[in-house]
């Protein structure tokens, strides 16, 4: 397979897999206030908002077109995270071995970088114990481990020829 073959598998697989991802972590993340009786529409509001919110200020939370933008941003970094773990598993194929296992450290790893982008944006909040248990099953079940299997299924045979 050509180089240029490569880079083109490489990121369909990152594409498929963060929109998979982060498809996945905002209906877990949605799903959670629903459940609980928060009404949908002030449940996206919320989180998107929230996100929107943390890039430009406190400000978007009272702009109609937070929540999309909100929406935007959340796909962007899924996106961007799960390009990151492809360049990884090119550098280090060993973790399409046990995308199972990698899936969910790498879900920590995504966890503890954004919340150290929400401190040095001024946006952290302290989760109770709830809220920290369901963000840790978030990002390692419903967004690391999607990714990690995704791109496992997609690149397995192409690193493995290389």
């Amino acid at each position: 397979m050509d180089k240029a073959g490569s880079l083109q598998q490489q990121l369909v697989a990152g594409l498929a897999a963060g929109i998979a991802g982060g498809l996945l972590f905002a209906l877990f993340m949605l799903g959670e206030p629903i459940a609980f009786g928060k009404p949908a529409g002030d449940a996206v509001g919320g989180m998107f908002g929230g996100i929107a919110a943390t890039v430009m200020g406190p400000a978007a939370q009272g702009n109609p077109a937070a929540p999309s933008i909100g929406i935007a941003l959340h796909f962007a970094v899924a996106i961007f995270w799960a390009l990151g773990y492809v360049y990884l598993v090119r550098t280090q194929p060993q973790l399409l071995r046990r995308p199972w296992l990698s899936g969910i450290a790498f879900g920590l790893v995504v966890y503890v970088f954004m919340q150290i982008i929400l401190i040095t944006a001024g946006a952290y909040h302290r989760p109770g114990p709830v809220a920290l248990l369901t963000n840790l099953v978030a990002h390692t079940l419903f967004f690391g481990l999607p990714v990690a299997l995704i791109v496992a299924r997609s690149l397995d045979r192409t690193i493995s020829r290389a």
